[in-house]
Formats: structure tokens, sequence, C-alpha cells
């Protein structure tokens, strides 16, 4: 990482509280990263080694979005703390990085020059919401190789609703096999089975990206996610069908490529693995949203399939999948999980949530201290810290409504359940290790080989 800033950027110089807080908390993240996760810590081990790459991926609130919605903009504290937690990685998956690339080329500058990064175009329109999907890589332990692409889908692989119904216009026919016509009445409703491909479907909200790298000798195609929301049963429903889509497509192409490289009487070792990666939405384990990916030939670690990554960890969003059977992807057991970054930075305690009934703070990630005085100043930068946004309640019966003016107390709250998920995120980071040094299978393999064809001569 670059720290040049901390001694030189005119907003350190202005606010030297918040450089000696930077160095502070991180040192206290590089402590925390690589302390076991018996001890408390987050059990990530060293970059240093050449047999492993450690891949991780991150939904970043709304980055680089101007105004971050009322919650005030990135700081350069935060950009560090971010980058702290990335350069723990080898190759990391960003999702939400909006289409001003200004922030994002601020984060990549503290990373140093080492880090290197491949994005997306936006994704237009109100659900696509104009974001980026990036992968930042250490191009010390990882290479791209050269092959990029988002996917999308062709006519017949569209997603659709399971009940389509086409409104028919004033002048439609019906005409039976026989030749007879029977006109319909304007507005009449055209009803389809189930999944028919009759009606046109849709692309994905956000174009899924795929890109080949190589770390060591392993070499694998990564695609990153950001699958739709949606509201409601038709949104959900929609939203399963998104990730069970992502997977098929992945288990078509292993196998054509399969059969292409069985025909050129190639071995196992020419079939590259598949990951897919990023923010599914997923709700749970056993829910639909996670077995469209567990019923179209993906799998997870158990670590990270039973892991929930959003801040209060509550749900399962993110996830990490590989393809079975095609190419080796070796996994490290044990060696893998969700960072709670709130343990060590933008931190909050019970004080902060005190003022919430028992059910809303029953979730949030507290630590043993708070960051809130040190940041009450900052976030005095939007309005939205001493004014409610919405009608509430609070505990002991207390409500207010869009206007009211917070107390402390209250906006202590607003700054642990909101205010804070705006400069880290509302996600939290997942990762897992990958064994790379296949030397001695690859040797052991050759000499068998060889020694098969010495034994004729023999």
């Amino acid at each position: 990482m670059d720290f040049t800033a901390l001694r030189h950027r005119t907003y350190f110089k202005q606010n030297p509280a918040s450089a000696l807080r930077v160095i502070d908390r991180l040192r206290a993240i590089e402590q925390w990263l690589h302390t076991p996760k018996a001890e408390g810590g987050a059990g990530v081990p060293s970059k240093d080694s050449d047999t492993t790459v450690l891949l991780a991926t991150w939904n970043l609130r709304d980055f680089g979005r101007k105004g971050a919605r009322g919650y005030g903009e990135r700081k350069l504290e935060a950009l560090y703390y971010i980058a702290a937690f990335i350069s723990a990685f080898d190759l990391v998956a960003v999702q939400e990085v909006n289409d001003d690339l200004d922030l994002f080329n601020t984060l990549r500058g503290i990373l140093g020059r080492d880090w290197d990064f491949i994005a997306t175009d936006t994704s237009p329109g109100k659900a696509g919401n104009d974001e980026r999907m990036v992968f930042l890589f250490d191009t010390r332990k990882v290479r791209f190789r050269s092959i990029a692409g988002e996917i999308t889908l062709l006519e017949d692989e569209l997603i659709r609703q399971s009940e389509q119904a086409l409104v028919l216009p004033a002048g439609s026919k019906l005409v039976g096999v026989d030749g007879t016509e029977a006109e319909l009445e304007a507005g009449a409703v055209l009803r389809l089975p189930d999944d028919s491909k009759l009606l046109g479907g849709k692309q994905f909200v956000r174009t899924p990206f795929l890109v080949s790298f190589q770390a060591g000798w392993f070499k694998f195609n990564l695609c990153t996610v950001h699958m739709l929301y949606g509201e409601g049963k038709a949104g959900l429903e929609q939203r399963a069908k998104e990730i069970a889509q992502i997977a098929r497509v992945f288990q078509n192409r292993a196998a054509a490529e399969r059969r292409v490289n069985k025909e050129k009487q190639r071995d196992e070792d020419a079939n590259e693995a598949y990951i897919v990666l990023g923010d599914f939405n997923i709700l749970k384990a056993g829910h639909a949203t996670m077995n469209a990916l567990l019923d179209n030939g993906f799998a997870m670690a158990e670590e990270l399939q039973n892991a929930p990554t959003n801040m209060f960890q509550t749900k399962h969003y993110d996830q990490i999948a590989v393809l079975k059977g095609h190419g080796v992807v070796r996994q490290r057991k044990g060696v893998a999980g969700v960072l709670d970054v709130f343990q060590v930075v933008y931190r909050a305690f019970a004080d902060d949530v005190a003022v919430l009934k028992p059910k809303d703070r029953k979730d949030l990630p507290l630590a043993s201290v708070s960051d809130f005085d040190a940041y009450f100043d900052q976030m005095g930068e939007s309005a939205m810290r001493d004014r409610h946004e919405k009608k509430r309640s609070y505990n002991g019966g207390v409500s207010v409504k869009a206007g009211d003016p917070r107390t402390r107390e209250q906006a202590r709250e607003w700054y642990a359940g909101a205010w804070r998920t705006y400069h880290m995120s509302d996600h939290l980071p997942m990762w897992t290790a990958l064994e790379i040094d296949f030397r001695s299978e690859y040797l052991n393999k050759t000499e068998r080989e060889a020694q098969a064809r010495l034994e004729p001569e023999a």
C-alpha cells in the first residue's frame, strides 16, 4: 500500500486527528486479519506463499456515487481502510463501482503500483443502477490472460417469468388449424404455459463479467455477478432464475469444452476451472436462491455456504462457487470466511443502539468500543445526522416523523445502523484460499508416462 497521502495530502494535514486514527486502525487491521479465528481474528493467511492464491469478493455500497444518497462522501480515511482489507488478498471482485471512477482511481493509487484492474462498462437503467463490476488483482501473484467479456444470453436462454401473458391489441384474431378465424376483443389476454419461450425474455439486469486469470500453475475463469434483488414474489422468482441461468451458462460452456478437448485427445488438465462469485442476493442456505446454484452444478466451501455476508449478518447475499467436475480447483479446507470489518473500523457498541427496540438491535454488529464521537462532526456534513428522514419508533414508546430533530442518542443509532455502511459497506468481504502449486502432480504424471513408454523396451 502507498501511505504517502497520510503525510502529504491536504486532507490529512488539515485533520491530524484523522491521520493518527488511520495509522492506529491500519495497524489494528493488519493484526486482526492475521490473528487466528480461534483467538478472535479473521484468520487470513499471509499472501507471501507461492502455493496459494487468496480470492475475495466485496460489494462496496454505492462506491463512487456522488453524495452517497445523502450520507456524505467517502473520505480518504475510509479508502485507506477499504484498501487495507483488499490488499490482504491477491484477487478481489468488487461490485457496485459506479460510473464515476475518480474515487476508484484514488483507491487503486492507495493500493499501490503492483495492483491492476479490469472493469466493465456501466449497466444502464434503473435496475442496473449505472454500476460497474471490477476485478482488482495483485500483479505479483495474478496474471490476466487476455480474455474478458460480459455474459449475454441467447434467445432460448433468456430469463422469463413463469406466468406469461400477452394483452392483445384491437384486431387480433385466433386462427384455428383448419384456417378458421375468430376475432378477439381488444384487451383480451393470451396466457401461455409456464416458462414458455414464445414470448421474449430478459437479459441479466447487471451483465455478469468473465475474465481468465492465472496464478502459479492454476488457470481459471472467474465470473463476477450482481444479481437482481427484485421486490415481492415475482422479483424473488426472477432473482432465483438469474442465478440458475448463469450456472447453466457455464455448465453448457464447460460441457462443450470437454467435448472439444476429448476430440483433440487432450487430457483432463486441459479443462480450466469456472468460478462464479459476487453478490447473488442469496437469502440463506436451503432457500431457492441458494439452491439455484447447488442444483445447477456448482458447489461452495461449507464455511462459506453457511456464512451471512450483510452487515447485520442475517442474509447470505454473497458467495464464491465452483463448477463441479470441470478443471481442478483445490480450496484449502477451513481457510475461508467472511470479514466482519466493523470489529476494527467504524466501530459501534451497545450504547450506540440503546434507543432501538430490542428486536431492532439484536442483529447489529457491535464491538467493545465505539467510534461515534470521532465521526460526529464528519457526519454533520449530511443534514440527515440532525433530522429524521422517515417516520419510525424507538424503545420506550418514542415515535418520530420525517423532519423531526434527532437527539444525540438517535444520531448514535443512525451512525451504527446506516451512516457507516455508506463509508465502508453494508456487505462484508467473503474470501477463500485456492492452491496454485501443481508441480508435484505434474512431475509424478510425467514420470509415470515416461516409465510406461519404457516398459515395451524392457
